[in-house]
């Protein structure tokens, strides 16, 4: 079950010369988000958008927890659709090929994925089946057959951290569970270490939480783990890893921020940007976009967001390319970036 597939294939893109190569993203309109309610807990991570460029969100509401319905909104920031999530895990979703979502719940230590259609109305649920390793889902994705990816972390007693992914029919019926090697490698450090390099745990448990998994215009889901610099696996619906890509930020001090996109073939990943404290703040951006050949992991691109466009990336469209933004610098506002 831990075996890779022998159609993988390792590309590593290597870091781009900041200097010759970084463009400015800039902002070229900004347009406020179109909801009504408190929302000041701010938006839950991922964000998602679709193949015709609707942008999906969870904005929490003020108060304990992270609760807060899921919207899809048009790229002028109107609400077209709501998502009622108070019976899913939190923020636990994943947009489906040809429109709806998808929502992970937990009943009882039962797992379901409940299906919504495109008009938010709840269309039936699911039971997944317990595969052989259990573990808690943090990744969700599905394929355009229908095939449904979850990643996580493992239930484990003891020291220590184990990641797993595994492939669903659309009954819940597992097809495939095995894991990443990024994932494996991880483990074998840990072990080496008697499980008492407490740190270490912590960044493998955080490099599977903050990962995330997106449905591609090509068929595969993307996984990033959010390792440094992070790895993207191409996965088919059959389980198998078609390729992994290795993305190092534009600036040596970005870290994956949650955000991937693949469309036309070009993968895109978000960095988020911290400087030192000595440097002078007016000189860090928060932001930084690397974009390669999701194919051949060619490098294609790289671009720093400057202030007025720094935020959370809501959507992303080439040719050229230009970058949707959630900004909250004049209240929740998406915000259409381009290279200066």
């Amino acid at each position: 079950m831990r075996r890779i597939s022998a159609l993988f294939v390792l590309v590593v893109v290597t870091a781009l010369p900041i200097a010759a190569q970084t463009k400015i993203l800039v902002a070229k309109s900004r347009v406020p988000v179109s909801v009504a309610g408190d929302y000041h807990g701010g938006i839950a991570f991922p964000t998602a958008c679709d193949e015709q460029g609707r942008l999906y969100v969870k904005l929490i509401k003020a108060g304990p927890g992270m609760v807060g319905p899921l919207f899809r909104l048009s790229s002028k920031g109107v609400v077209e659709t709501e998502f009622d999530t108070s019976e899913a895990v939190i923020n636990r979703y994943a947009v489906r090929p040809g429109g709806g979502v998808v929502m992970l719940r937990v009943n009882g230590g039962k797992k379901f994925i409940d299906n919504f259609a495109s008009d938010g109305t709840r269309e039936s649920s699911v039971a997944l089946d317990r595969p052989p390793v259990p573990f808690f889902p943090s990744q969700l994705a599905v394929f355009h057959s229908g095939q449904i990816l979850l990643s996580g972390l493992q239930y484990r007693h003891g020291p220590g951290y184990k990641a797993s992914t595994a492939i669903y029919d659309p009954a819940g019926h597992l097809v495939k569970q095995f894991a990443l090697d990024e994932d494996l490698k991880i483990e074998r450090e840990i072990d080496v270490g008697d499980g008492k390099d407490a740190t270490r745990q912590q960044e493998h448990s955080e490099a599977v939480d903050t990962s995330v998994a997106i449905t591609a215009d090509d068929g595969l889901v993307y996984l990033m783990r959010a390792t440094s610099p992070p790895s993207v696996y191409a996965i088919s619906a059959a389980g198998d890893v078609v390729r992994k890509i290795v993305v190092k930020a534009p600036t040596a001090t970005g870290t994956p921020n949650f955000g991937i996109r693949v469309i036309k073939n070009r993968l895109v990943v978000r960095f988020h940007r911290s400087c030192d404290v000595s440097a002078d703040p007016d000189s860090c951006r928060s932001s930084t976009y690397a974009v390669v050949d999701a194919s051949t992991g060619q490098k294609l691109a790289a671009y720093e967001a400057d202030e007025e466009a720094t935020g959370t990336m809501a959507c992303y469209a080439p040719d050229p390319d230009r970058f949707f933004i959630y900004s909250n610098r004049h209240g929740l506002d998406i915000v259409e970036a381009e290279p200066k």
